[in-house]
Order: structure tokens, then C-alpha cells, then sequence
């Protein structure tokens, strides 16, 4: 499975001064990126910069991403071109999508759903460098792109081998700024992937290990930033753990909890983070004290434990942090014919245990 290269720490984004030396580089960031942040990253890259575009338009759609990405393929050349896209997971899902230059209009959309791991003929293909403003969706390192269509109430994936960036830059400074309700919510998708590819069917001990590692990092230091949003240390540490949760849900992809977020999301208005957040206490009370799930929930509570000992204590533990999730004991049957039909899914098929 491809990867692309990471480049981590604080200072990390000095790194663009030697990425792609003689190519022209089109930024596309997101208008919260801090302004001497973004000086320092063009000062680094200089006379190389073609085109500065902001990203604006929350969770990337599908009529929106088509409306962008023929306006944009008209401004590049595939043979000199790169793409810097510095935000959070919609932009950075987003700008997996339009590195992909062809004549041939909407020519992605029938790529949705289905693997793309060989560049169709007639389709070019630009680097892509991605920058997380974020510590959370870990779409920097993996090779999927969610594509919203909320006129229709559905969600699609664009994904592949192909799909992956050839660089990833996770420098902490990025989210210095980011305020607690974003913090907190791109923290608890990170949590969920970490939690989503340990309870999965397609787990394995070397991404359980980065998993548990991840999600140990998450429930120490977002309580941290709840109560101080400048401490350095605990944004150093939710970048990796980001990052880490990301490596491991790339390897078994997400499972039961996501796949429940979707509606919610869709339906609701509500991010991603928050909304897959709100189902974990009651999707790990399917699997909890069960002697057939015995070895995952050793490694869950190896994970989180220290923290949370069993579904009840995770569903106080997210209020402690201002999240409205399900209590596992206080399921209405309306919300238990939601998680039937959700194990139902393709992501749902990857959770271990059983809505019985």
C-alpha cells in the first residue's frame, strides 16, 4: 500500500523550501490559516507560487467540487504543477480530487465508491502536499476523500492507491489557533478512528499497537486543551496521535460508529468528529464484557482505560467535554433500528461484534 512521505514536528513546514524544486505550486488554505504562518510558508516557497486560493465551503460536496475542479484544471499545467492544500480534512479531501487534471469533465464522479488504483487514460495526475490545520481526520495519510451530496442525503468515497498525496506535512504550529469546539471535535474523530480500527474486522497487531498508542495520547491531552488551548506540548501530542490514528484506520478502514455518524451529519449539520463521538459509548457496549470479543476489549481498555473503564464512563467522559452522546443503557428503538441498519453497511461490516 502506497504512503506518502511525512515530514513531522514543529517546524516541519521549512521542508517546502526543498520539496519540488522546479515545479509551480497552486495553495489553496483555508481564511483561518494564521497570517505569519502563511507569510513563512510562501517566503519558503518563493517565485515558485502560481496561485493563492482560499477554501471556503465547509464539507466538500459533490456539486461544489465539480463546479471548482473545472475552473481550476483550466489554470494548471499537469507537467509543472503541484498542489499545497494547508486545512482541515475538507480541503485537504477536497484537493484529492482536483489534483487530478483531464479534459474530460466530471470524469471522477464515476470513480466514486469503487478503488481507484490506476490513473484512467486521458487523466494527468499532479503532486499533491498536504498540510493538516488540524489534529484529527488524518486524511493527510490515507488514501480516501469523502464527497458529500446533501441535495440528496448521501455520502461517497473517493479512493484508491492513487488517491494517496505524495507528501504530508504535520507541523503542530498549524493548530495553534484552533478554537476548543474545533479542537475538541477533530480530536474525537481521531479518538473514533483509533477505536473504530481496533474493534474491526480487518485489525491487525501492528495497527492495534498504533491505535492503542494514539487513542492513549487523545484522552490525556484533550482534557489538557479544554482547559488550556495554548499548552504547546498537548497540541505536539494531538498532532501525533492525529497522525497515528490516521496510519491505523488507513490500514482497516473505519466500522460501525462512522457509519452511523453519516445521517447524523446529512441530517443534522453536525461535524464529523462529533457526530461519530455521539455513537461510541453505545457501539462499544456491543462488544463490552463479552467473551467472544475478549481480546479487542483488552486492547480497548489498554487504549483507554486509564480513562474510561467500561461504555457508561465513556459517556460521561465525552459530556465532561461537552459532547450530548448515546447512553448505551438508554438506547431508544429508534436508535437501535439505526445501528441495525448502519451494521448493515459496507463500513458497518468491518465492526467486530454483533447488533443482536
Amino acid at each position: 500500500m502506497p504512503s506518502p512521505s511525512i515530514y513531522m514536528g514543529s517546524n516541519s513546514v521549512e521542508e517546502l523550501s526543498h520539496l519540488y524544486p522546479n515545479k509551480k505550486f497552486h495553495i489553496w488554505h483555508i481564511p483561518e490559516l494564521q497570517q505569519n504562518l502563511l507569510r513563512k510558508i510562501k517566503g519558503f516557497l518563493g517565485h515558485r507560487i502560481v496561485s493563492q486560493n482560499v477554501y471556503d465551503f465547509g464539507m466538500p460536496d459533490v456539486e461544489m467540487v465539480s463546479k471548482l475542479n473545472q475552473q481550476f484544471s483550466k489554470t494548471t499545467h499537469a507537467h509543472d504543477s503541484v498542489i499545497l492544500a494547508i486545512g482541515g480534512g475538507s480541503l485537504m479531501d477536497f484537493a484529492k480530487v482536483i489534483r487530478f487534471k483531464s479534459e474530460k469533465e466530471d470524469w471522477w464522479l464515476n470513480c466514486l465508491n469503487k478503488p481507484l488504483d490506476v490513473v484512467p487514460t486521458g487523466v494527468n495526475k499532479l503532486p499533491l502536499i498536504l498540510m493538516p490545520s488540524t489534529a484529527g481526520t488524518g486524511s493527510e495519510v490515507t488514501g480516501t476523500a469523502t464527497i458529500w451530496d446533501f441535495e440528496n442525503g448521501s455520502k461517497s468515497s473517493f479512493f484508491g492507491s492513487e488517491v494517496y498525496a505524495e507528501c504530508a506535512i504535520i507541523d503542530p504550529q498549524l493548530t495553534h489557533d484552533a478554537p476548543w469546539t474545533l479542537t475538541r471535535d477533530s480530536g474525537l474523530d481521531a479518538l473514533s478512528h483509533a477505536l473504530e480500527s481496533i474493534w474491526n474486522k480487518n485489525s491487525t497487531a501492528e495497527n492495534i499497537a498504533t491505535a492503542i498508542k494514539a487513542a492513549q495520547k487523545i484522552c490525556i491531552q484533550l482534557p489538557i486543551l479544554k482547559n488550556d488551548l495554548r499548552d504547546l506540548h498537548a497540541r505536539e501530542e494531538m498532532s501525533e496521535a492525529a497522525f497515528l490514528a490516521g496510519v491505523s484506520m488507513s490500514k482497516t478502514q473505519t466500522a460501525l460508529a462512522h457509519a452511523l455518524s453519516y445521517d447524523d451529519t446529512i441530517t443534522n449539520g453536525e461535524s464529523h468528529g462529533y457526530a461519530c463521538a455521539k455513537w461510541l459509548p453505545a457501539v462499544w457496549a456491543l462488544i463490552y464484557a463479552k467473551s467472544s470479543n475478549a481480546s479487542t476489549n483488552a486492547f480497548i481498555q489498554e487504549a483507554i482505560g486509564a480513562h474510561m473503564s467500561n461504555p457508561q464512563e465513556m459517556f460521561h467522559w465525552l459530556e465532561s467535554l461537552g459532547v450530548k452522546s448515546h447512553h448505551p443503557d438508554c438506547l431508544t428503538e429508534g436508535q437501535k433500528c439505526q445501528m441495525i441498519e448502519a451494521f448493515n453497511s459496507a463500513r458497518g461490516k468491518n465492526f467486530i461484534g454483533s447488533v443482536q
